[in-house]
């Protein structure tokens, strides 16, 4: 007789976070390629006068767009990434809790190089602070007790 294994609150919140975190990287992602597509259907002379106010080299202005477009749809494979996660730790799979906990502790230490790289410029927002709180509520939902259970425990099926 195959046993069901109750899936903890915890590891439920974790999960909407991380439906949560898919939806916003997908509309970041649509957003950042709209963008590119804006850039590169721009006049020229327009975008290489933005790249000199920024002092980046007027060389970009034939690229800025492509690549803006790249790093859009680089965003949409990390969302694909959050919806696998989403449904593998729903499913209790301990590689995909271990693997999350290697992404988010990269995103903690990125986040904490962006604060002190950036505090006091116009580029610093408080946004990081959120998702940096976010990441460590996720980290503390996945290891809490229940969490390790319901992670560990083998179900026999039919």
């Amino acid at each position: 007789m195959a046993t069901t294994r109750v899936r903890p609150s915890q590891v439920t919140i974790v999960v909407v976070l991380l439906w949560i975190g898919f939806a916003l990287t997908l509309i970041g992602g649509i957003a950042t390629i709209l963008a590119g597509t804006a850039i590169a259907a721009s006049d020229p002379a327009v975008v290489a006068e933005k790249l000199k106010e920024l002092d980046l080299p007027e060389a970009w202005n034939t690229t800025a767009g492509p690549i803006t477009i790249v790093a859009g749809i680089a965003i949409l494979i990390v969302a694909l990434i959050y919806a696998i996660f989403a449904v593998a730790v729903s499913r209790g799979s301990n590689i995909a809790r271990v693997l999350i906990t290697i992404l988010i502790i990269i995103r903690v230490i990125a986040g904490i190089v962006f604060i002190v790289s950036s505090w006091g410029t116009p580029a610093f927002t408080f946004g990081i602070f959120l998702s940096l709180a976010l990441d460590i509520i996720i980290l503390l939902l996945l290891f809490n007790h229940a969490s390790n259970e319901f992670f560990s425990d083998e179900v026999e099926t039919d």
